[in-house]
């Protein structure tokens, strides 16, 4: 079973959402392939095109390209309209909403789906989270910015610990893992 991580322009795989999303899908038997990427000049021009290369990428020419699961951090959740196409299911932190691809990618994909955002995310649009279909979950926390922190930049235990629950329930759920946990 693979899952690939996305990072975000300035969100790393190792850092505590994506690390916390490692930790649950390895213990729920999956091989987990984390991507880094430096973006020294911004965000490229076709960043869709751009995160779709480095999914590819990351799954070493598996045919045809298709994770079991894939999350993604900000930038990374441009991969949607790809993952969409392929019908995996993914996990989207702090997904760009006010961005029309992104949010049409998300709703476009039958597969399950999982939509974390703070709510004081300037980057997250509520009416489009809510519009988003019936395969997605949407947990939004109260007071959390686009790195899902209340103020000091990095999520409270209490946030970490809702994401915790909501990843374990959800990667639980999915066909290719389960029974799977320990």
């Amino acid at each position: 079973m693979s899952a690939v991580v996305l990072p975000g322009r300035a969100y790393a795989a190792t850092m505590p959402l994506l690390a916390l999303a490692t930790t649950v899908l390895e213990r729920h038997g999956h091989d987990v392939r984390a991507v880094s990427w430096s973006l020294p000049d911004g965000v490229p021009d076709d960043a869709d095109a751009w995160v779709e290369a480095r999914l590819v990428e990351a799954l070493d020419g598996e045919v045809p390209h298709v994770p079991d699961v894939v999350v993604a951090k900000s930038l990374g959740t441009r991969s949607a309209p790809y993952v969409a196409r392929r019908g995996s299911p993914a996990v989207w932190f702090t997904p760009l909403l006010r961005d029309a691809a992104c949010a049409a990618g998300i709703r476009a994909n039958p597969a399950p789906q999982l939509v974390v955002a703070g709510l004081a995310d300037g980057l997250h649009d509520t009416e489009v989270a809510a519009g988003l279909g019936d395969a997605v979950t949407v947990l939004e926390v109260e007071g959390a910015d686009h790195g899902l922190s209340r103020g000091d930049g990095v999520p409270d235990d209490d946030v970490l610990a809702d994401v915790e629950r909501a990843l374990d329930a959800f990667v639980g759920a999915l066909p290719c893992t389960r029974g799977r946990a320990s």
